[in-house]
Protein backbone atom coordinates (compact mmCIF):
# COMPACT_ATOMS: atom_id res chain seq x y z
CA UNK A 1 0.00 0.00 0.00
CA UNK A 2 2.80 2.70 0.47
CA UNK A 3 4.28 1.49 -2.37
CA UNK A 4 1.99 1.93 -4.01
CA UNK A 5 1.19 5.50 -2.47
CA UNK A 6 5.40 6.31 -3.52
CA UNK A 7 4.82 5.30 -6.89
CA UNK A 8 1.85 7.39 -7.90
CA UNK A 9 3.78 9.93 -5.95
CA UNK A 10 6.90 9.42 -8.36
CA UNK A 11 4.29 9.20 -11.65
CA UNK A 12 2.95 12.62 -10.59
CA UNK A 13 6.26 14.36 -9.94
CA UNK A 14 7.29 12.94 -13.43
CA UNK A 15 4.16 13.73 -15.06
CA UNK A 16 4.22 17.66 -14.10
CA UNK A 17 8.36 17.76 -14.52
CA UNK A 18 7.94 16.23 -17.96
CA UNK A 19 4.60 16.88 -19.88
CA UNK A 20 2.33 18.58 -18.28
CA UNK A 21 1.97 22.61 -17.86
CA UNK A 22 2.80 24.12 -14.73
CA UNK A 23 1.54 27.24 -13.24
CA UNK A 24 3.60 29.80 -11.94
CA UNK A 25 2.32 32.95 -9.38
CA UNK A 26 4.51 35.63 -9.67
CA UNK A 27 5.40 38.09 -6.49
CA UNK A 28 3.07 40.53 -8.72
CA UNK A 29 0.26 38.18 -8.05
CA UNK A 30 0.26 37.35 -12.40
CA UNK A 31 -0.74 33.78 -12.99
CA UNK A 32 1.73 32.17 -15.48
CA UNK A 33 1.26 28.64 -17.33
CA UNK A 34 4.80 27.43 -18.43
CA UNK A 35 4.67 23.78 -20.94
CA UNK A 36 8.09 23.33 -22.68
CA UNK A 37 9.48 26.01 -23.92
CA UNK A 38 5.45 28.36 -23.95
CA UNK A 39 4.64 30.90 -21.31
CA UNK A 40 1.05 31.47 -21.72
CA UNK A 41 -1.19 33.97 -19.25
CA UNK A 42 -4.83 34.15 -19.03
CA UNK A 43 -4.61 31.08 -22.14
CA UNK A 44 -2.58 33.64 -24.37
CA UNK A 45 0.61 33.07 -25.78
CA UNK A 46 2.92 35.34 -24.60
CA UNK A 47 6.30 33.95 -24.89
CA UNK A 48 7.22 36.45 -27.44
CA UNK A 49 6.64 39.39 -25.32
CA UNK A 50 8.07 38.34 -21.92
CA UNK A 51 11.83 39.95 -21.73
CA UNK A 52 14.40 37.46 -21.10
CA UNK A 53 14.89 38.61 -17.67
CA UNK A 54 11.03 37.70 -16.51
CA UNK A 55 11.14 34.79 -18.54
CA UNK A 56 13.92 33.41 -16.64
CA UNK A 57 12.16 34.94 -13.37
CA UNK A 58 9.39 32.62 -14.19
CA UNK A 59 11.30 29.81 -15.10
CA UNK A 60 13.22 30.02 -12.07
CA UNK A 61 10.17 30.01 -9.94
CA UNK A 62 9.10 27.42 -11.28
CA UNK A 63 12.53 25.31 -10.83
CA UNK A 64 12.61 26.43 -7.07
CA UNK A 65 8.70 25.10 -6.86
CA UNK A 66 9.73 21.90 -8.22
CA UNK A 67 12.60 21.53 -6.23
CA UNK A 68 10.59 22.65 -3.34
CA UNK A 69 7.71 19.63 -4.19
CA UNK A 70 10.82 17.35 -5.09
CA UNK A 71 12.43 18.00 -1.32
CA UNK A 72 8.96 17.70 0.18
CA UNK A 73 8.06 13.70 -1.18
CA UNK A 74 11.77 13.13 -0.69
CA UNK A 75 10.51 14.39 2.92
CA UNK A 76 7.14 12.58 3.13
CA UNK A 77 9.10 9.58 1.87
CA UNK A 78 11.47 9.03 4.85
CA UNK A 79 8.79 10.09 6.87
CA UNK A 80 7.22 6.90 5.60
CA UNK A 81 9.52 5.13 5.66
CA UNK A 82 10.63 6.16 9.48
CA UNK A 83 6.79 5.32 10.58
CA UNK A 84 7.07 1.71 8.97
CA UNK A 85 10.50 1.37 10.95
CA UNK A 86 8.74 2.49 14.23
CA UNK A 87 5.56 0.68 13.62
CA UNK A 88 8.21 -2.50 13.17
CA UNK A 89 9.69 -2.03 16.30
CA UNK A 90 6.27 -1.97 17.94
CA UNK A 91 5.45 -5.44 16.98
CA UNK A 92 8.48 -6.90 17.84
CA UNK A 93 7.86 -5.05 21.30
CA UNK A 94 4.25 -6.38 21.53
CA UNK A 95 5.74 -9.52 20.57
CA UNK A 96 8.47 -9.82 23.16
CA UNK A 97 5.83 -8.40 25.68
CA UNK A 98 3.63 -11.51 24.95
CA UNK A 99 6.58 -14.10 25.21
CA UNK A 100 7.93 -11.85 28.77
CA UNK A 101 4.17 -12.35 29.69
CA UNK A 102 3.90 -16.10 28.40
CA UNK A 103 7.08 -17.15 30.46
CA UNK A 104 6.06 -15.04 33.20
CA UNK A 105 2.92 -16.89 33.51
CA UNK A 106 4.91 -20.34 32.88
CA UNK A 107 7.04 -19.69 36.07
CA UNK A 108 3.97 -18.82 38.43
CA UNK A 109 2.39 -21.93 37.29
CA UNK A 110 5.70 -24.11 37.69
CA UNK A 111 5.89 -21.78 40.78
CA UNK A 112 2.70 -22.94 42.03
CA UNK A 113 2.95 -26.48 41.31
CA UNK A 114 6.39 -26.50 43.46
CA UNK A 115 4.36 -25.40 46.38
CA UNK A 116 1.70 -28.09 45.85
CA UNK A 117 4.15 -30.08 45.99
CA UNK A 118 6.22 -28.91 48.86
CA UNK A 119 2.49 -28.86 50.34
CA UNK A 120 2.24 -32.76 49.80
CA UNK A 121 5.48 -33.57 51.20
CA UNK A 122 4.42 -31.66 54.41
CA UNK A 123 1.67 -33.15 54.72
CA UNK A 124 2.55 -36.34 54.19
CA UNK A 125 5.56 -36.32 56.60
CA UNK A 126 3.02 -34.88 59.53
CA UNK A 127 0.65 -38.03 58.77
CA UNK A 128 3.92 -40.73 59.08
CA UNK A 129 4.62 -38.93 62.21
CA UNK A 130 0.98 -39.16 63.45
CA UNK A 131 0.91 -42.55 62.63
CA UNK A 132 4.35 -43.92 64.03
CA UNK A 133 3.31 -42.01 67.02
CA UNK A 134 -0.25 -43.52 67.48
CA UNK A 135 1.46 -47.05 66.46
CA UNK A 136 3.99 -46.63 69.29
CA UNK A 137 1.52 -45.32 71.83
CA UNK A 138 -1.17 -48.41 71.26
CA UNK A 139 2.00 -50.90 70.98
CA UNK A 140 3.36 -49.44 74.21
CA UNK A 141 0.21 -49.96 75.94
CA UNK A 142 -0.37 -53.05 74.96
CA UNK A 143 3.06 -54.47 76.29
CA UNK A 144 2.22 -52.77 79.61
CA UNK A 145 -0.67 -54.73 79.96
CA UNK A 146 0.42 -58.15 78.20
CA UNK A 147 3.42 -57.56 81.11
CA UNK A 148 0.42 -57.35 83.75
CA UNK A 149 -1.23 -60.30 82.84
CA UNK A 150 -4.48 -57.87 81.76
CA UNK A 151 -5.09 -59.25 78.54
CA UNK A 152 -7.47 -62.37 78.06
CA UNK A 153 -7.15 -64.51 74.67
CA UNK A 154 -10.13 -62.62 72.96
CA UNK A 155 -8.48 -59.04 74.15
CA UNK A 156 -4.92 -60.25 72.63
CA UNK A 157 -6.46 -60.97 69.68
CA UNK A 158 -8.10 -57.79 69.24
CA UNK A 159 -4.84 -55.63 70.38
CA UNK A 160 -3.20 -57.61 67.87
CA UNK A 161 -5.27 -56.67 65.04
CA UNK A 162 -5.82 -53.42 65.80
CA UNK A 163 -1.31 -53.36 66.19
CA UNK A 164 -1.70 -55.34 62.73
CA UNK A 165 -4.09 -52.00 61.32
CA UNK A 166 -1.98 -49.17 62.97
CA UNK A 167 1.22 -50.91 61.49
CA UNK A 168 -0.68 -51.17 57.81
CA UNK A 169 -1.38 -47.66 58.19
CA UNK A 170 2.01 -46.39 59.24
CA UNK A 171 3.55 -48.83 56.57
CA UNK A 172 1.13 -46.37 54.14
CA UNK A 173 1.84 -43.29 55.31
CA UNK A 174 5.95 -44.09 55.22
CA UNK A 175 5.48 -45.47 51.46
CA UNK A 176 3.64 -42.14 50.23
CA UNK A 177 6.52 -40.30 52.70
CA UNK A 178 9.11 -41.77 50.51
CA UNK A 179 7.60 -41.83 47.16
CA UNK A 180 6.87 -37.88 47.66
CA UNK A 181 10.78 -37.46 48.89
CA UNK A 182 12.48 -38.75 45.40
Amino acid sequence: MKIEKYFIILIALLFIACGGSQRVIMDDGKIYEVSGNTIKNDGVDVTQQLSDERKSEIKAQLKERLEEEKAAAKKQEALEEKQKELEQKQDELEKAKKEAEKKEEELKEKEKLLEEKLEAKEDARKSYIKAKKKYEDKRDKYEKLKNKGKLSPRDEEKWQERLKDLQEELEEAKTKFDKLNQ
